[in-house]
Formats: structure tokens, C-alpha cells, sequence
């Protein structure tokens, strides 16, 4: 009879505790539901964004590109008077079908040309390098023999500008002029620029510019710029010979002054020569350059190339100094030229002439404009920059004093008591930084199990522990009354 009134009791205590584990667990479940959902819509949802933004960002790309190459190949084998007709229609339908503005990609594809041609030119060397390739090990080993083999052919025989031209080349593969095959190329250039005409006097003031040579090399540039200088003309250029200017030469010209635009006078001279470039040299129906002369009397690319290098060189920018019709501007007249096997065209719309030169002198042009946009000076620039030291540290000129010892039991001078028992732990313990992720303590191993709410896990062992509680309590109660009796 007792242990019937016992398990009586105990079956009325877990009918007692059923409805709050019953409630806990229902509230838990659905914490957890909610959680989990919350988390599947935020993944879905953060996916749903990832895939709509790749495939967009998929068809703007392939649009560009579709773009990109229709308007190369179109641009590319346009005729000289189709593309004079083009130019006069309007503003939108000639930026769309002619006026080509990636310069980047048609100095790449000039560049690959080169590559691919095997052209081992100085001048091929320097397209290479402006434009950002790389040349592998084998590839400078291949211009080391073939420029060691043109200065043993010279046979001591050297002019000026071959001197010069090779040391354009050595430096821009990384080697050393004052010291290749066995010759000091810098000495013997500082022996002839000065007596040599326009084009060696200009490319001496470069290739002594690649390098630092030292103080007899610096005072060679000096005499030559003021050679340079006076040899200005009225209208702001510089001729090959005679009085009218002539555009390469007044192109190379600013490309070796630009290098030294600090100097005395420098600068002005090249204001005016930009100034013969706006007036008289600027073609506003294609955006090219042309001053007729005796070398040519129709625009062709070499000319607009040394110009564009003239002009990024002394700090001009090509494209928004020189704006001509329906927005052409020399740079979209240079691509232009360009064929699609990547080759630059002399003249437009005509395979004559010596196109490795031109795409050299394209290349390199653009190269420059790109060194220009970029704040890295110029071209012929190879001094090797020296990255300067650290600093070393500073003694503290004012080192702080030793803390003074404490004798245990007694209170620092200047502290009350009431604050001698207290333990300040801003000062004992350092400072560390807060981190927005250290704030939300993780307790999963995955994403979906971190972000569940935490509260239903409580509400489930209080409940738990409040009915065991309850079911001992009444245990106890029913045994004290079954002892009583």
C-alpha cells in the first residue's frame, strides 16, 4: 500500500514536469527551425547575389571584349580615305566604328609582333621593355650576341649615333655600356656627341641619360643640351637640316630634353615646341601629326609616333592637348595604323615601306604615353633604383624615471585608503586590440551552427533541472507521510 502511494506521487510529479520539458523542447526545436532557416535564406540568398553578379559581370566582359575586337578589326584595315570619310560623320557612330582608344592592347599586340618576327633591333629591344614584357634569360642572351657582333663589325670604326643606339640597347637589357665586349661605350661617346650632328647630339643627351656614368658624363649632357637648344628654330622645332621643322626630329629631340627638364631653359623650349605642335603640326580631321617636309609630304605613323614620344615625354598628354573631329586624338590615329597581325602600317591603308620600323616606333610611342600616365618618367630611364636603409632607432632623449619600490603594507605616498585595496586592471593588464569577431563567441564548427540563437539551449536544462527538483521534492514528501503513519 505504501509503495503504491509512492509511485503515485511520482507519476503525479511527472505529469507536473511534462508541459514545461514539452513547452522547453517545443520552444528549443523551434529556435533551431528558425535558425536554420535563417541561415539557408541568408546562404541562398548571398549565392543567388554571387551567381547574378559573376553572370553579369561574364556578359559585360564578353560584351567588351565582342566590342574590343570588332572595333580592332575594323579599325585596323581602314583605308586613309575611308578613314577621312568616317571622321566626318557623327560624334557617336565614329567612336563606335574608327576611334580605337585601347592603347594598351594594341602596344601588347605590337609587342607580340616583335616577339614573334624574332626582331632583334635596339629599338626592338626598348618596344619590349617600355610596352611591360619580360624578357626571358634566352632572350637577353640573343640581344647580348647580336649587339657584341654589330660593335666588333664596326671594327673601331664608330659614329656617334651607332655608339649610342647600341648603348640604348645594352641598358635596356640590363648590362653595363662602360663595360660590354671589351669596350667602354660611354668614353667614346663622350669623345664624339658634340661634334656629331643634330640626331647624334639628341641621342647622345639619351644614351649618357640611361645610366649615371658619372661627372664627366653629366657635363657631356650639359654641353649637348645647350648644343640642342640653340639649334631651335623660330617656329618652336628642330630640323634635319635646313630651317623647316621637321617632325621626328622635333619629336626625338623633346623625348631627350624631357629627360632633363630641370635644367636652365629646358623647359621653355619644349613649351614652344608643343606650341608648333597645336599650331602647325596637328591634323584636327584625323588627329595625326604632319608638317610637310622633305622626307614626306603625307601623314604617316613614324611621324605621329615621335610625336606622341615627344610630347609624353616633356609631360604633354596627347590625348586631352590634342582633340580633333568627332574626338579623334593622336592615339586613336596611331592604332589606327596598326594591322591585325599586330604590325604598324608607315602610311595608312599600304603594306610599303619598312613596317618593323614603324611598329618599333609605335610600340615604344605608346610606351612612353603609358609611362606618362603612370608617373614613371621616361623610357631611356634604367638607373637601377637603391632602396635606402631603415632608420635606426632613436634613444629616447628623455627615458622615464624607475618606478620607486613599494614596502609591502604600506600605501603609496598621495593614495587614500580607499582606493589602496582596489586592483586597477587597466594598468597590470595590456591592452588589446578589439576584434569584432572576438565579440560573438562561435559555438560550432560551422557557419550554420555559429549563427543558431543560443537561448533555447537555456530555457531546456532550466526547465529539466526545475522539474527534477519538483519530482524530488514530492518524492520526499510522499515518504515523511508514509514514515508518519
Amino acid at each position: 500500500m505504501k509503495r503504491k502511494q509512492i509511485y503515485t506521487g511520482l507519476w503525479a510529479s511527472l505529469l507536473l514536469l511534462a508541459p514545461a520539458v514539452t513547452s522547453a523542447t517545443s520552444a528549443h526545436a523551434t529556435d533551431i527551425q528558425t535558425g536554420q532557416q535563417s541561415v539557408a535564406t541568408s546562404q541562398l540568398s548571398a549565392s543567388q547575389s554571387t551567381s547574378s553578379q559573376v553572370a553579369s559581370d561574364q556578359l559585360v566582359e564578353s560584351s567588351r571584349q565582342s566590342q574590343g575586337t570588332s572595333s580592332r578589326s575594323q579599325v585596323a584595315e581602314v583605308p586613309a580615305k575611308t578613314a577621312q570619310t568616317t571622321n566626318n560623320q557623327p560624334v557617336k557612330s565614329a567612336a563606335k566604328a574608327v576611334l580605337n582608344q585601347d592603347y594598351q592592347g594594341a602596344m601588347a599586340r605590337g609587342a607580340q609582333q616583335l616577339t614573334t618576327s624574332q626582331d632583334t633591333e635596339v629599338w626592338a629591344a626598348l618596344a619590349r621593355i617600355s610596352s611591360g614584357a619580360q624578357l626571358t634569360t634566352a632572350q637577353k642572351a640573343t640581344f647580348h650576341q647580336v649587339f657584341a657582333e654589330e660593335l666588333t663589325g664596326m671594327a673601331g670604326h664608330y659614329s656617334a649615333t651607332d655608339l649610342e643606339r647600341l648603348t640604348i640597347g645594352i641598358a635596356a637589357i640590363g648590362e653595363d655600356p662602360t663595360q660590354f665586349n671589351g669596350i667602354n661605350l660611354i668614353a667614346e661617346i663622350i669623345k664624339k656627341a658634340a661634334t656629331a650632328g643634330i640626331t647624334g647630339q639628341v641621342y647622345g643627351i639619351i644614351a649618357l641619360s640611361t645610366q649615371d656614368y658619372g661627372s664627366q658624363a653629366n657635363q657631356t649632357i650639359n654641353q649637348l643640351i645647350d648644343l640642342v637648344l640653340k639649334q631651335q628654330n623660330t617656329a618652336g622645332g628642330w630640323a634635319f637640316f635646313g630651317s623647316v621643322s621637321d617632325l621626328d626630329i622635333t619629336g626625338m629631340t623633346m623625348s631627350a630634353l624631357g629627360m632633363h627638364r630641370d635644367q636652365p631653359k629646358v623647359q621653355s623650349a619644349l613649351d614652344r615646341a608643343v606650341a608648333l605642335l597645336k599650331t602647325t603640326g596637328f591634323v584636327k580631321a584625323t588627329g595625326g601629326f604632319l608638317i610637310p617636309g622633305g622626307f614626306s609630304t603625307e601623314e604617316n605613323s613614324n611621324s605621329t609616333a615621335m610625336a606622341i614620344l615627344g610630347l609624353a615625354a616633356a609631360g604633354v598628354n596627347p590625348v586631352t592637348t590634342f582633340v580633333g573631329d568627332n574626338g579623334a586624338t593622336p592615339i586613336t590615329n596611331l592604332i589606327a595604323y596598326q594591322k591585325v597581325d599586330g604590325q604598324f602600317r608607315w602610311m595608312m591603308g599600304s603594306d610599303d615601306g619598312a613596317l618593323s620600323m614603324s611598329t618599333e616606333q609605335a610600340v615604344y610611342a605608346l610606351g612612353q604615353y603609358d609611362y606618362l600616365l603612370k608617373g614613371k618618367g621616361s623610357i631611356y630611364n634604367f638607373k637601377k633604383v637603391v632602396p635606402e636603409p631603415d632608420p635606426e632607432p632613436k634613444p629616447d632623449p628623455k627615458p622615464a624615471p624607475a618606478p620607486k619600490p613599494i614596502t609591502p603594507g604600506k600605501k603609496p605616498s598621495g593614495e587614500s585608503s580607499s582606493s589602496s585595496s582596489k586592483v586597477d586592471l587597466d594598468k597590470q593588464l595590456p591592452k588589446q586590440p578589439i576584434n569584432e569577431a572576438d565579440e560573438v563567441p562561435l559555438t560550432g564548427t560551422t557557419a550554420t551552427q555559429d549563427a543558431l540563437p543560443q537561448t533555447g539551449h537555456q530555457s531546456v536544462w532550466g526547465s529539466v533541472l526545475a522539474g527534477l527538483f519538483m519530482l524530488l521534492g514530492v518524492a520526499g514528501y510522499q515518504t515523511r507521510r508514509l514514515k508518519q503513519r
